[in-house]
């Protein structure tokens, strides 16, 4: 393992020397702008994706450089300032040398200043450095000098950077992974939205196990389902591509139950890795549906691997799709498993789809676990995060950043875990054989996708951030699409269900699918105003914050005050131009999903089911869109903010 680290750390230092723009001022000297030109490089950053970054402000700061700004900023190495001069020509002190490079390693504890003893000038380090200095020399980065001298504030000279960076690669031992989480079936790279596909992250993961044998590669969930490529096999395509690339584990999310139970039980032996959660049993048996962890032994270590789901899949997902089942709260089964495997494993990591919130609360409450692989909230955290003694992880949405994390180990102790996303760029390859994988699905998929059903002139906003937060065109369109349908007095959807957007001019199959991509049927159900009235209150009830349950309406309007208290903010509403009678009872057209109870509309639940129509939301809109006398409507005042 040392060995290629090594051989791979002597390449870029030699590189980053040679071809630096920043130029020393003094034959020997190392820059600042070198510095860290070689310690991103010797960490394995890509900086590429930064190359046309507005982040880096300061003035002196060559284009070839600023990348390595750019992404020093994110990792922390650097401070941002308000100041406009960063030094990249400047000559780099020892000091501020040991400083970037022990901040690089995210360690997870401080070191006594004691360390700093051993050498005779230690008073001249100053303050604000001291800590990283006594790091470096606990952990054995400190280059020696004649008469055992730091010599702090002394230049940094090449030979001295080249052995601080031989020893930052070879006094630890590591344990890399690369993590996916939500992925949402963007398996294809997609250039304008920054998805790098599934081939990308083949190549990045292969270059990493290329760099360390002791490499993980993790699914942290949401990846069975979500665009048409993984839709039409029904998530066979995402597991096939996954076997492919060597995945070692996954943990299931709550959109991997969208298929039904039965898929989801042939997609789990269908796949050459586990596929875990450890906080789904059966109803009657108190059995798990799947293995809770899995134990693996690498460089020495037991190490086990924990998976927990989102306790709100019970309403992320169809209810239907969780029926006989029972997910039970993240903290008490996270700290029973942890009980459970502590005292026979040396580390505990935990893939985790319970989102960010939940995960720094897991990382505060239990104790024994050293890292959280996390997803389901989208969260994009640039390098692993430390709270209460526990790193997480995670990796935005989409496969648009990859998560690489290297777990480091100093005389066998764990001393910390360091790391950074991945992102897509020009320059970046793709694994040869998963892409190839990838133009067969597409072959497959596109001839039925490519069918022009319609043509429109307006764009049809479905933009995520819109349809979870305010009345827009597509909302209203697919709940008059609903209502028109079945003939119902209303009708309803949740913002969570809409997808995408669908752009003016022709419209084909794939676009409606992608912008309702998942497999919710139509129905009729009988309502109360006063059932009417708490959706609208649900719906509105986290505004301004996004929420996957905003209810879209059609044949009604409702005006809400988001100054008023969560639950009290409808202050009227209107079906069929007259004002709601919460004693009424009225016909809704909806989407099974809510009819079930799902997004936490319970009380939908009991109401009486009078008309299944067994048509997907993508199939109505497209009839919909085929009917000559069509009007699309405008955002035209259905949902009003006081």
């Amino acid at each position: 393992m040392k060995k290629s680290i090594i051989t791979l750390l002597s390449t870029l230092l030699l590189l980053s020397l040679v071809v630096q723009p920043a130029a020393a001022s003094k034959p020997g000297h190392v820059t600042k702008g070198e510095f860290l030109t070689g310690l991103l490089d010797t960490m394995g950053v890509d900086t590429a994706p930064y190359a046309d970054t507005e982040d880096v402000t300061f003035t002196d700061v060559p284009d070839e450089l600023a990348p390595y700004l750019d992404a020093a900023m994110r990792l922390d190495i650097i401070d941002e300032t308000e100041d406009d001069v960063f030094g990249a020509n400047e000559k780099i002190t020892r000091e501020q040398a040991y400083v970037f490079l022990v901040r690089s390693l995210n360690l997870m504890n401080e070191y006594d200043h004691s360390y700093l003893n051993q050498f005779r000038d230690a008073n001249a380090v100053s303050n604000e450095a001291r800590d990283e200095l006594a790091a470096a020399s606990a952990l054995d980065l400190v280059v020696g000098h004649p008469g055992h001298v730091l010599r702090p504030n002394a230049p940094l000279k090449a030979g001295d950077m080249a052995d601080m960076l031989a020893r930052y690669a070879d006094n630890f031992d590591r344990i890399s992974i690369v993590a996916t989480n939500d992925m949402h079936g963007r398996i294809l790279h997609n250039e304008e939205n920054g998805e790098m596909g599934m081939a990308r992250i083949a190549a990045i993961t292969e270059q990493v196990r290329a760099a360390n044998d002791d490499t993980f590669l993790f699914d942290i969930g949401d990846t069975f389902h979500g665009t048409n490529y993984v839709n039409f096999s029904e998530g066979a395509a995402a597991v096939n591509l996954m076997n492919a690339m060597g995945y070692d584990a996954m943990v299931l999310g709550n959109h991997d139950f969208n298929f039904g139970q039965e898929r989801l039980h042939e997609l789990m032996e269908m796949a050459d890795f586990p596929v875990m959660s450890g906080n789904v049993t059966y109803e009657e048996t108190g059995e798990f549906l799947t293995d809770p962890y899995d134990i693996v032994e690498v460089n020495g270590k037991e190490i086990a691997l924990i998976a927990i789901t989102a306790q709100d899949t019970t309403v992320k997902t169809a209810p239907a799709n969780l029926e006989g089942l029972h997910i039970e709260y993240e903290l008490p089964a996270l700290q029973s498993l942890v009980e459970e495997v502590q005292d026979e494993v040396d580390h505990i990591f935990v893939l985790s789809h319970s989102g960010y919130d939940v995960e720094m609360e897991l990382a505060q409450e239990i104790d024994g676990v050293d890292l959280i692989l996390g997803g389901h909230s989208h969260t994009t955290l640039e390098y692993p995060q430390l709270h209460d003694g526990t790193y997480i992880t995670q990796a935005w949405e989409y496969g648009k950043a990859l998560s690489i994390n290297h777990v480091l180990f100093y005389e066998d102790d764990l001393v910390g875990i360091n790391g950074f996303l991945a992102r897509d760029h020009a320059g970046l390859d793709e694994e040869p054989a998963i892409q190839s994988m990838l133009e067969n699905i597409e072959a497959e998929v596109r001839e039925a996708m490519d069918e022009v059903i319609a043509t429109i002139d307006v764009d049809l906003n479905g933009e995520r951030s819109l349809v979870r937060t305010q009345e827009t065109n597509l909302g209203n369109l697919i709940t008059d699409a609903m209502r028109d349908l079945t003939g119902a007095d209303v009708a309803f959807t949740n913002g969570g269900g809409i997808r995408d957007s669908i752009s003016a001019g022709d419209v084909t199959i794939g676009d409606v699918i992608t912008a309702f991509p998942f497999s919710n049927f139509v129905v009729e159900i009988e309502v109360t105003g006063a059932d009417l009235l708490q959706s609208a209150e649900h719906g509105a009830r986290l505004y301004p914050a996004e929420n996957g349950g905003f209810f879209h309406v059609s044949g009604m309007s409702y005006t809400f005050d988001p100054s008023r208290p969560a639950g009290d903010r409808v202050i009227e509403m209107y079906i069929g131009g007259e004002p709601v009678d919460p004693e009424a009872t009225y016909t809704a057209a909806t989407n099974d999903f809510m009819a079930s109870g799902g997004d936490g509309y319970e009380w939908l639940a009991s109401a009486p089911v009078t008309s299944d129509t067994g048509q997907l939301l993508s199939e109505v809109l497209i009839d919909y869109l085929q009917r000559e006398d069509i009007q699309i409507p405008g955002v035209e005042g259905r949902i009003n903010v006081q």
